[in-house]
């Protein structure tokens, strides 16, 4: 009788024994694998808190445009020095354009034409010489790509390619050309139309980037 009691007590024992192994073991188990969730979790890990765990915080900078400029309410001048010159078209005396942020642009700005109303107006001090404008533009389409550019009355009706490329270029199809037998003010001028040539009718909807010139001869 006093053997069948040692032998249960023995089982029991054992019984309670075997349990709590089993629960380290279970503990032991929960701990790995949430320091393995922890250590696979990409990024950088912010809060202390349980519930924060795992939580990713994105380390990548958003880019942003510089401030635009001021609106100026009077056409600047610009000296015609060395062998080139850049007009930003945002720093010229504008209407009727939208003043639009893109990162492609040269100085991250440039000016949409809205219609037959915009203009936009810059006066260049040349000396005498020959010389070759062009302009900077993004054209949405292939019907949305024309427009004019006046050098004091003579007028231009200029392009990029046909149809556009989808990205800024250059008007080199059709090149401003001109040339000063002296030292000469002139008025630079966008617009969409030839006002004294309905036939060049413009188009609007294109950005307008820089106009530029460099001397020939």
């Amino acid at each position: 009788m006093k053997s069948i009691k040692k032998i249960t007590l023995f089982t029991s024992a054992l019984a309670l024994l075997t349990f709590a192994v089993s629960c380290a073991s279970s503990a032991n188990m929960d701990s790995t694998v949430s320091k393995q969730d922890v250590a696979e979790t990409s990024g950088t890990v912010s809060g202390s808190k349980s519930d924060n765990v795992g939580a990713v915080v994105s380390s990548q900078k958003v880019r942003q445009l510089p401030p635009p400029p001021a609106k100026i309410t009077e056409a600047p001048k610009f000296d015609f020095t060395g062998e080139k010159l850049q007009i930003e078209a945002e720093n010229m005396y504008y209407d009727g354009f939208d003043l639009v942020g893109d990162f492609n642009a040269s100085q991250s700005y440039g000016l949409k034409l809205l219609n037959d109303s915009s203009w936009a107006i810059a006066e260049i001090n040349f000396p005498a010489g020959s010389y070759e404008g062009l302009v900077n533009v993004l054209a949405p389409n292939s019907e949305h790509s024309r427009f004019t550019v006046y050098i004091n009355k003579d007028t231009f009706l200029v392009y990029g390619s046909e149809p556009p490329i989808g990205k800024y270029e250059l008007t080199t199809r059709s090149p401003v050309s001109f040339t000063l037998d002296q030292p000469t003010t002139i008025t630079l001028k966008i617009q969409q139309n030839d006002i004294r040539n309905p036939a060049n009718k413009g188009q609007n909807g294109m950005t307008i980037d820089y106009v530029s010139f460099k001397k020939i001869k």
